[in-house]
């Protein structure tokens, strides 16, 4: 579809104005086939932007065309070709014009002068009330960058280096930032370097790598049933297991879990609070089918031994500290138990 752009109008409705460290070079109507758009450029807002925003921004586009009041998407030359560009701003809109069969478009060609001063551009340019024909910021996008902020060196790896780049992406909801780095430290990014944060996406990720059950039967790739999941209280995981055990003929439920925001010094002692609450589910299900069923205690526990269908079936790797006996290898991997020594797999 051609689209008739006014870039005079553009120019004087919307004037550029950038940060420093981001530099204006031109505003110009380029065919979109010169620029890309790359996922990797993206991550922290693809996934919004596809399932959320795409559609509300081609009705945008539809029912208004271009917004002339609001500044381009922004672009840079693409060193291996200077003949095409690479996008930075507005994934989101070239999606939406892409479903619209838009030929060309507006963009403004930038240049920056660090990793860092492009990251919080980036991110700021979605830091508005009024984002029309764009999409704002959540905070799980927040968190994304900040993850890969650490990631890619453009931050250093302590609580003020990230609290201090939250107020240069975030500046319009002080009150996400701490709870933003708590999330970071509990799910994404330890405070020990020998530690592996964990989550319950990251736990969903190794259980296909292991074939281990998830969400019940999600796994496909075993016949087990189970969780991977955070044990935070008995009721977290007792009903559901139970309820999935009678719903499949009563067969055993599995259960890997993980140490929020482990610490070195802390983690077996915190594995071994997880595994004495975890055993105590059986006691007071024989306590509670004792009185229900007014037998003694002790015939209810010999009658019900090795019955008890939820099973504890290890902890996920956490300690990542290289051992130079074991080759610099992880101190743990896959599935350990209280002391980190190697799971025997009790699904399988």
């Amino acid at each position: 579809m051609k689209i008739s752009f006014d870039l005079a109008k553009s120019l004087k409705l919307s004037p550029p104005k950038y940060p420093k460290g981001v530099k204006f070079i031109n505003r110009l109507i380029l065919n979109r086939d010169k620029v890309q758009f790359n996922k990797e450029n993206q991550t922290y807002r693809v996934q919004v932007n596809l399932e959320t925003a795409v559609p509300q921004l081609k009705d945008s586009y539809t029912a208004k065309g271009f917004i002339y009041t609001k500044p381009p998407q922004a672009i840079i030359v693409d060193k291996d070709d200077p003949k095409m560009f690479k996008g930075m701003v507005g994934y989101g809109r070239d999606e939406a014009q892409e479903r619209l069969n838009w030929e060309t478009a507006i963009y403004d060609i930038v240049e920056y002068t660090s990793p860092l001063n492009l990251e919080v551009f980036k991110i700021n340019s979605n830091d508005d009330d009024d984002h029309t024909p764009a999409y704002p910021n959540t905070k799980t996008t927040i968190l994304k960058s900040v993850v890969n902020a650490v990631h890619s060196n453009i931050i250093g790896d302590t609580d003020d280096d990230i609290l201090e780049y939250l107020k240069l992406i975030c500046r319009s909801k002080p009150k996400w930032h701490q709870s933003i780095l708590d999330t970071l430290r509990k799910e994404h990014i330890s405070r020990w370097t020998t530690m592996r944060a964990f989550s319950t996406s990251r736990a969903k990720k190794e259980s296909i790598r292991m074939k281990l059950p998830y969400e019940g039967a999600k796994n496909k790739n075993t016949t087990s049933l189970g969780y991977a999941r955070k044990f935070t209280t008995l009721k977290n995981f007792f009903w559901d297991g139970m309820t999935l055990s009678v719903k499949n003929g009563f067969q055993k439920v599995f259960l890997s879990t993980w140490v929020d925001e482990p610490n070195p010094k802390t983690l077996d002692v915190k594995r071994k609070n997880i595994s004495d609450e975890f055993e105590s589910m059986e006691d007071m299900l024989n306590e509670w089918v004792s009185h229900y069923i007014d037998m003694p205690i002790s015939e209810v526990s010999k009658k019900s031994k090795g019955r008890f269908p939820l099973i504890f079936n290890g902890f996920f790797a956490q300690d990542i500290e290289a051992i130079n006996t074991n080759g610099g290898n992880p101190k743990e991997v896959d599935l350990v138990g209280i002391d980190g020594k190697p799971w025997k797999r009790l699904d399988v």
